[in-house]
């Protein structure tokens, strides 16, 4: 009797230990190229951000992003990531990974609490949000250390290529702000 059960308990171990393995991962890495932004109004919103080097061949980028309005109903985020396999300013085009125009609270209830701090919230002081966002957002000059993406809740498969990040917050009357990365996706080959 016991005979019979080691080896079905060895059979167990190992699917478990295969299962483990076959658990979803990104198959791909993402180099940033460059980051930067606009704004119509830098005394309400601002931004300082540069690539840096992390490691030999890791890179992200730190910087500041000046926070000085009030986020209302009047304010809204939208997220454009487009694509290149080439890199061609003509060639990039419009992803079904873009996030419409939404007002504020509604960005920070969902994209912002589901990918944005998964994947640089361990990089930078912007306020965490467990449940629901309470207003008011701080006012406050937010700084961004060595951030690199890591994927969570992102794809787990992306075409290799170019994409382009354009975040836009508008707010009434006068204010837009643009942020813009470039990052090169790769195949991760191990």
């Amino acid at each position: 009797m016991l005979s019979l059960c080691i080896p079905s308990l060895l059979f167990v171990c190992i699917l478990a230990n295969n299962y483990n393995g076959c658990a979803a991962k990104t198959n791909w890495e993402a180099t940033p190229l460059s980051i930067g932004g606009t704004t119509s109004n830098p005394s309400a919103m601002d931004m300082n951000l540069r690539i840096e080097r992390i490691s030999r061949s890791e890179f992200g980028f730190s910087g500041t992003f000046f926070w000085n309005i009030d986020m209302d109903d009047s304010v809204t985020v939208e997220m454009r990531v487009l694509s290149s396999y080439s890199g061609d300013e003509s060639d990039y085009k419009l992803t079904p990974m873009s996030i419409p125009p939404q007002k504020f609270i509604e960005y920070i209830n969902t994209f912002y609490k589901d990918l944005f701090m998964p994947n640089l919230g361990n990089c930078t002081d912007l306020p965490v949000y467990e449940t629901e966002y309470v207003p008011p957002w701080p006012k406050a000059t937010y700084n961004f250390t060595r951030c690199a993406l890591n994927g969570k809740g992102l794809p787990d498969y992306l075409a290799d290529g170019y994409y382009k990040c354009e975040a836009i917050i508008t707010a009434q009357p006068d204010i837009e702000v643009t942020v813009a990365a470039v990052l090169r996706v790769r195949t991760k080959m191990f």
